[in-house]
């Protein structure tokens, strides 16, 4: 199961100073590692463990990571 459907939407990312706003695809990852997600999908995959699926999927993280 994916993480979003794929709809774009409005995110703010930090920048220097203040924050800016983009358009994002919901499902893609944000900065923080967590999926950027439309209302509905936040509600769908709420209390989902992302870091838990990818580890059990194979993926790999440095030490300083976690």
């Amino acid at each position: 199961m994916g993480a979003g459907c794929d709809k774009e939407i409005e995110v703010s990312v930090p920048t220097r100073y203040s924050y800016k706003t983009i358009m994002v695809k919901c499902g893609s990852t944000s900065p923080s590692g967590e999926p950027w997600q439309c209302e509905v999908c936040e509600e769908k995959n709420a209390g989902r463990n992302w870091r838990q699926e990818a580890i059990e999927a194979g993926e790999t993280w440095g030490e300083d990571d976690y």
